[in-house]
């Protein structure tokens, strides 16, 4: 059995039923290093009357977007004729900000082996092993694979997406898989297609992806602003972990929809754009209403072209209407099975033949300037107005003493949660996370929020009329944070405390719920969206993309009843943590109170774990068995020393107060 599919199980167990110190089964490297700059505006703005199309079509589909409660939008960017007819993003989000495309990076990379095939360097016919004749390789098959099957996501190489956080060497274990069917006789989407495709640039040019990109691409589009993440051998992933911007993607799109030319500059050949948007791969039913082409998507009965990425990542492409429309989101969606894309395919890629009138552009333009504001987790109070306040005599932002009654510093029982989204440290393998203790405080009109993770200590304002914006380091990685808060009331009369944090680069958000009683006690409720309805849907993937993954879900329901896969995932993603007031003089009580809720559980969790490691006994390997009974022999043992670990954060905690 191949090692990565035994560590995407032990990793699995992990996550969903805890473990001492980090899940992660690879070393732990920063990949997201840089945070966004602003790309300069490019495209004209201008009435969508000048095409033909009415100012009323786009309000009712902003309108219809916006009620769609599966559809979690963050930008969206619309051209028609190569000019902008309309642009809105909610609020903390921006179409000139950078933004995680997930696998409509998959799209660019094909474009990169697009250009070597212009340039005569590498044909869609050549073998893979003769492009990289050094790595050997046990299926036979394997001899047959050409980069047109890398292309279509026809290789039949079971080593996928799970792979890229249970193993370091991706190349050899892609070589080294063994095939699902021969090449070209099957459909199955593989990331690691796309990262392959990646090293062959680097291969044959010498330089990296993002330095061919750049001079072949980016700059020629005047794009500035780009990042991709690299993967554990120096290569950027190729099939994911590209960031840029809405209004670079447009440019992008646009380029494709005029035949592969951008201001008379010919980018990729007419041959090239043709072949790459042809249907080479049947997908199933199950993906959307696409086929799938060279790294993008064609529709099944359209002339319609698709970037696909993950979460809601769009870049739709309607040549009857020469019209192009980039979106982001933050849905529980694979592939594109998307409300949202039904709803702009509904109104734009139909036949429109609008009656016009300037009288609706107002309005349109209003809906842009709120757009998903009735949406808000979180709800900003409204700035005073009048004159003294315009001329700065009075403060605008004065400080909502509602908060003053959950001011403090609070110790948090053990968990396994972060600020930062679990699919976020999921995927980034930054797993490392344990929030330690929270502190609310007032500095002058303002609110800060500090926090103690993995014993490292973080501090940040919190909007309470706007978003404050700040950047956090997590173990090397950076990430962009929009913070706001609001004070509220439950139906029962008790107060609610809410921050939401907003990663504008991501599609993913983080919430949090803080509710205090009078016994010294809080309630922290964490929760994030996406959630666990996504990877849900990626767990139903498991069984035909690891059997023994497969097998081990199958085998917990089986053991511990119907629906307990689907309850452990709502408790990861959205635990519920208690925390004690470090000044109350039952803290310590409370603390320890919660020590033995927690030890209960924690025999739930051992013979979970114990019916894992006897399945990998069984099946993968006596050593593989001892390694996971002496990881739950280990945190046996350790439960007897957990008792003082309150006793040493509350130590610590008044130290430094």
């Amino acid at each position: 059995m191949d090692s990565w599919l035994k560590r995407a199980a032990r990793l699995l167990t992990s996550i969903s039923f805890g473990s001492d110190g980090s899940a992660s089964v690879v070393p732990y490297y920063p990949q997201k290093v840089r945070v966004y700059g602003e790309e300069k505006k490019y495209f004209r703005r201008t009435i969508p009357e000048h095409f033909g199309i009415s100012s009323k079509r786009l309000f009712n589909m902003l309108s219809e977007l916006e009620g769609e409660r599966r559809a979690n939008i963050h930008n969206l960017f619309v051209l028609a004729g190569g000019e902008v007819i309309c642009e809105c993003s909610r609020d903390g989000y921006g179409t000139n900000i950078w933004h995680l495309s997930h696998s409509m990076s998959k799209t660019v990379t094909g474009m990169a082996i697009g250009m070597l095939v212009d340039d005569g360097r590498l044909k869609v016919t050549d073998r893979l092993v003769n492009i990289f004749p050094e790595v050997p390789y046990k299926d036979k098959r394997f001899a047959d694979i050409t980069v047109r099957h890398l292309l279509s996501m026809q290789t039949g190489v079971p080593f996928a997406e799970a792979g890229s956080v249970t193993e370091v060497g991706w190349t050899e274990a892609f070589f080294s898989s063994s095939l699902k069917f021969a090449p070209g006789e099957s459909f199955s989407y593989n990331s690691m297609n796309s990262y392959i495709l990646s090293k062959i640039v680097t291969r044959l040019t010498g330089m990296t992806l993002s330095a061919f990109l750049d001079e072949r691409l980016f700059s020629p589009l005047g794009i500035t602003n780009y990042f991709w993440e690299i993967g554990p051998e120096g290569v950027e992933k190729g099939g994911w972990g590209l960031f840029l911007s809405p209004e670079s993607w447009a440019k992008i799109g646009y380029m494709f929809l005029s035949g592969g030319v951008f201001e008379d500059r010919r980018i990729l050949s007419e041959e090239w754009i043709e072949e790459s948007s042809t249907r080479w791969a049947t997908s199933p039913m199950s993906t959307g209403d696409f086929n799938y082409a060279y790294q993008m998507w064609v529709g099944r009965e359209s002339e319609e072209i698709l970037f696909n990425g993950m979460l809601g990542q769009n870049v739709w492409i309607c040549p009857k209407n020469n019209i192009v429309v980039v979106v982001n989101c933050g849905n529980n969606e694979l592939f594109q099975m998307s409300p949202a894309l039904d709803i702009i395919r509904k109104y734009l890629g139909c036949d429109i033949e609008d009656a016009l009138s300037h009288s609706d552009i107002r309005t349109l333009h209003e809906r842009e300037a709120h757009f998903f504001d009735s949406r808000r987790w979180v709800r900003p109070l409204e700035k005073k107005r009048g004159l003294l306040y315009f001329l700065h005599l009075r403060s605008r932002e004065s400080f909502d003493i509602r908060w003053s009654d959950i001011l403090g510093e609070y110790v948090l029982a053990k968990n396994n949660a972060g600020i930062l989204p679990l699919f976020v440290t999921g995927m980034q393998n930054n797993l490392d996370t344990v929030i330690e203790r929270i502190s609310l405080s007032r500095a002058g009109e303002s609110l800060v929020f500090s926090f103690t993770e993995s014993g490292v200590d973080y501090s940040l304002e919190v909007g309470l009329y706007e978003y404050k914006s700040t950047v956090l380091d997590f173990r090397g990685e950076k990430y962009a944070v929009s913070v706001m808060g609001e004070a509220l009331t439950d139906r029962d009369g008790v107060g609610e405390y809410r921050i939401e944090f907003l990663f504008p680069e991501m599609p993913n958000t983080r919430m949090i719920k803080i509710k205090p009683d009078a016994a010294g006690r809080i309630t922290v409720t964490l929760s994030e969206v996406p959630n666990d309805k996504i990877v849900d849907l990626l767990i139903k993937k498991v069984p035909n993309q690891n059997g023994v993954a497969g097998f081990v879900l199958d085998m917990l329901e089986r053991r511990f009843g119907e629906g307990f896969i689907q309850k452990k995932l709502e408790e990861i993603f959205s635990p519920t943590i208690v925390g004690a007031d470090v000044t109350h003089p039952d803290a310590e009580k409370i603390m320890e109170e919660e020590l033995r809720r927690v030890e209960d559980e924690s025999g739930v969790v051992r013979l979970i774990r114990s019916v894992v490691a006897r399945f990998f006994k069984e099946s993968v390997g006596i050593s593989e068995a001892r390694a996971t009974e002496q990881t739950s022999s280990e945190a046996d043992g350790k439960s007897s020393d957990k008792r003082g670990f309150f006793s040493s954060i509350l130590g610590k905690i008044k130290k430094r107060r």
